[in-house]
């Protein structure tokens, strides 16, 4: 399901998201080896600017003013931009029930600079953080995608690489791994693959001893092993019981539908 916060003062020279959509789905089909393919199933277009904590709300003033002078965004005690209220937005557009009765597999929000969307979160029994909090909620595992239409498919390929990156760690069980490459602190010796793999290509940010944001993420992406795709695409087929990942990727490699 596309959710397209389109206000009447974003600029027209910005990109359409009916426009990213289709580019977005090829270069995934790409990345991973024909694995991930979406179809947008429903699409609602709103012309509303997403609530933020404490009913904080920007219209087509004084987002135009932020934009123009960024002191004068929402921010909270600790000077961090206000994010948008996802448990609003999960009652106003009833992501329960869309995940529920199977309607959508995915979420994806587009929106402008300050509307305060998470590049990717999780919902559902279970909900872990992939680069946004978990947010549980009685239903299947979810991914929710903020997209920014002010930028290009790239960033959406790179929300999706730390979408991959966060789910593959859980599922590794390694988070802490992650953390310290992100944090350039010293890293003990890989205790798996993946942990291997993020030695060998670095991370969504950076390739290993290069520059912050210079990593090529739709090559990140496509270096991944093909039977590590089925988790980053569905969140709830994770193992975090070691010793049974060998036998559950076997079996997602020769079962995993395709969509």
């Amino acid at each position: 399901m596309v959710i397209n916060f389109r206000p009447a003062a974003i600029p027209a020279a910005w990109s359409q998201a009916d426009d990213l959509i289709p580019q977005y789905i090829e270069k995934m089909k790409e990345a991973s080896g024909n694995q991930l393919v979406y179809q947008v199933v429903k699409k609602l277009d709103t012309a509303t600017y997403p609530v933020l904590p404490g009913t904080r709300q920007y219209d087509d003033v004084s987002w135009a003013q932020v934009l123009q002078d960024d002191t004068q965004a929402y921010r909270d005690q600790n000077n961090q931009y206000l994010m948008a209220d996802y448990q609003r937005l999960i009652q106003e557009y009833d992501f329960r029930q869309v995940v529920q009765s199977r309607q959508a597999d995915e979420i994806w929000m587009f929106g402008g600079p300050y509307f305060g969307f998470y590049e990717s979160c999780m919902i559902g029994r279970g909900a872990f953080w992939c680069n946004g909090p978990g947010i549980k909620l009685d239903c299947s595992r979810c991914v929710v995608m903020g997209f920014n239409y002010q930028r290009s498919v790239r960033e959406m390929v790179h929300d999706y690489g730390h979408r991959a990156e966060r789910i593959l760690a859980k599922h590794f069980a390694s988070e802490t791994f992650v953390d310290k490459l992100y944090q350039l602190q010293p890293i003990p010796p890989p205790k798996n693959e993946f942990e291997q793999f993020l030695l060998e290509h670095g991370t969504v940010h950076r390739e290993p001893g290069g520059e912050e944001y210079k990593q090529d993420e739709f090559a990140w992406l496509k270096a991944m092993p093909p039977e590590w795709w089925p988790p980053t695409i569905d969140p709830n087929r994770v193992q975090t019981t070691p010793g049974w990942y060998e036998f559950l990727s076997n079996l997602f490699s020769r079962f995993w539908p395709r969509r």
